[in-house]
């Protein structure tokens, strides 16, 4: 078929590498601009564009899907265009292009977890499975109907991370077969219920740690938020960001340290508390928690949260 893709981040990277090598024509890979990132702000391009440059594939990264673009991506006449957190709205004008419409990959098992960031608050409602929905793309936020859906049980050690990794593949080694399928007639579309749970996008507020919470929340926090954008508290009013904690027996009060043999523990609420791993102080690399206090003045009975 001919086959425009879309995509922008990581996730999209082995739907991208399949299509590439399948006997499908990639007419065209569409990706978000390049952003300003970094201390210097220099321009970065999104993964999907900085893979596309390298292998010298045709690329198009519009600010808005507008006019002329859709004009242009109409005259390659395409059959199916092809979607993978691509990261913003799709108008009716784009989606009425390609004959059998858009197939957009998304990192759960629709209706639940709609939206922006279904990896990240799968963690967070300690689910135990989550996966892999092929849908075809209409004009509300992944409510579409549903081709295909590929389960992944989500493994008490998982980050955000290590799950978006585990999907990505999933959807690539799936991807071929569902469009297959979906072109000869095999995978007919159904529709998603109406009851449905929404992944809202991460704000700032939710990334701090309470710890009035249980050592078991806190934990899947901080797994959450991994790589980024971080799990934060604060000590002595600089910013510590969690990169990675387990659950402990050691009690103390919420937020308070104890230091014990070498090891940092922070109280919760309830009877367990947590076992500080890694840890990053403001502007500084992540490191072991025996690396931080050989450097920090921390002590047993200090508060953390506190401005």
């Amino acid at each position: 078929m001919r086959v425009i893709f879309m995509g922008t981040s990581v996730f999209a990277l082995p739907c991208l590498r399949v299509l590439l090598e399948s006997e499908n024509n990639l007419l065209c890979v569409v990706s978000r601009p390049a952003r300003p990132a970094g201390r210097g702000k220099k321009l970065r391009q999104p993964p999907v564009a900085e893979y596309s440059l390298k292998n010298r594939l045709e690329i198009h990264q519009p600010d808005k899907l507008t006019g002329e673009f859709i004009d242009t991506l109409k005259s390659l006449k395409p059959e199916l265009i092809i979607s993978a957190a691509y990261g913003a709205w799709l108008p009716k004008k784009l989606l009425e292009i390609p004959q059998m419409g858009v197939v957009n990959v998304h990192p759960s098992i629709l209706p639940e977890y709609r939206g922006a960031a279904p990896i990240t608050r799968a963690l967070l409602d300690g689910r135990e499975e989550t996966g892999v929905s092929f849908m075809l793309t209409d004009c509300g936020w992944d409510t579409g109907p549903v081709l295909a859906a590929i389960h992944e049980r989500i493994l008490p050690s998982d980050t955000t991370g290590s799950l978006q990794e585990r999907l990505s593949i999933k959807a690539a080694d799936n991807l071929i077969d569902v469009i297959e399928g979906y072109s000869s007639g095999q995978l007919v579309p159904e529709s998603q219920p109406e009851e449905a749970l929404y992944a809202d996008k991460i704000t700032t507020d939710e990334t701090w740690l309470d710890w009035n919470r249980t050592a078991r929340y806190l934990e899947r926090k901080v797994r959450a938020f991994q790589p980024s954008p971080g799990a934060r508290t604060l000590y002595s009013g600089k910013l510590l960001k969690v990169s990675a904690a387990r659950v402990s027996l050691c009690k103390a009060e919420p937020g308070e340290v104890v230091l014990k043999a070498g090891l940092l523990y922070v109280g919760c609420g309830g009877e367990e508390s947590l076992e500080i791993l890694e840890i990053q102080p403001a502007s500084r690399s992540v490191m072991s928690t025996a690396e931080f206090l050989r450097g920090a003045k921390m002590k047993t009975g200090d508060i953390l949260g506190k401005t």
